[in-house]
């Protein structure tokens, strides 16, 4: 009798222990939670899920148990749209359609049309040492639609450069070379001597032509063959246009000291 008694204690010293003790008090399950116990918080089963309808063109999906809301609305499909006011470049115009999937007449902006852009008008001319600017206009409206900054061509540098040229006698330069220095200068001549270092020369060129068409006075001109340049030879006559650089002095070869005046040249055209 009291091995029983002995097991019938042990049994209830483990049912006090492991039993919940009181009646559960059971909450329905929702679609993400199990049905749950208030009291102790013990579930029973799992979540049921939820229970989703399709999305609308106004609707997202939805469950139909709890009304979550997963994504959004599908949107309007209109494949064909008329038109109930025209649009402009500068104003929307209103379109409508029916939609292809609810079959409901959806009316919607209709967007802006494109500017058309008319001719490029220089709003400031580009020079040698600064760039220029040029806008486009909207023919239809007026509106600026495009600016953009351009510099000059290789041509029109060149020209722009030669146009800046002044013509210098020979005496006005080597009386008061430092008055004119860093001038731009012209002077057509003839070519008396030609050193070549790659494309670098450095010539001794005749500038003032005589009665007879001979040419004297000289000067030094240090210049740079450009590519596709051709070579200048002794004897060529040139018209030169560059920067008056003072007077350069160097030694003959009898050991005289020789000083003309110098010029830096640019551009110089052969004729």
């Amino acid at each position: 009798m009291k091995k029983w008694g002995f097991i019938v204690f042990a049994l209830a010293v483990v049912f006090l222990f492991t039993a919940c003790g009181h009646t559960h008090v059971w909450e329905e399950a929702t679609c993400t939670t199990p049905k749950t116990c208030s009291v102790c918080g013990e579930t029973e089963g799992e979540a049921p899920g939820h229970v989703w309808k399709e999305a609308t063109c106004t609707t997202a999906q939805t469950c139909s148990v709890c009304n979550e809301i997963m994504g959004v609305p599908l949107g309007h499909l209109v494949e064909s749209w008329t038109i109930l006011k025209e649009p402009t470049c500068t104003l929307e115009g209103e379109k409508s359609g029916v939609c292809s999937r609810c079959g409901v007449t959806v009316e919607a902006k209709a967007s802006k049309l494109d500017h058309t852009p008319g001719e490029w008008v220089i709003t400031k001319k580009a020079s040698l040492t600064e760039e220029g600017e040029r806008s486009q206009s909207c023919t239809v409206c007026g509106e600026v639609v495009k600016t953009e900054s351009f510099a000059l061509s290789e041509e029109e540098r060149e020209s722009a450069y030669k146009s800046m040229c002044k013509a210098y006698s020979y005496d006005t330069i080597a009386r008061d070379p430092n008055a004119y220095k860093d001038t731009y200068a012209k002077y057509t001549g003839e070519i008396i001597q030609v050193l070549e270092d790659g494309n670098s020369l450095n010539l001794r060129v005749n500038i003032t032509k005589n009665s007879y068409g001979w040419y004297s006075d000289t000067i030094y001109v240090v210049y740079t063959l450009k590519d596709g340049e051709s070579r200048l030879l002794e004897d060529d006559i040139v018209t030169i246009y560059g920067k008056n650089a003072g007077t350069i002095s160097y030694e003959s070869i009898l050991g005289a000291t020789i000083t003309l005046p110098s010029v830096n040249a640019e551009y110089i055209d052969l004729h």
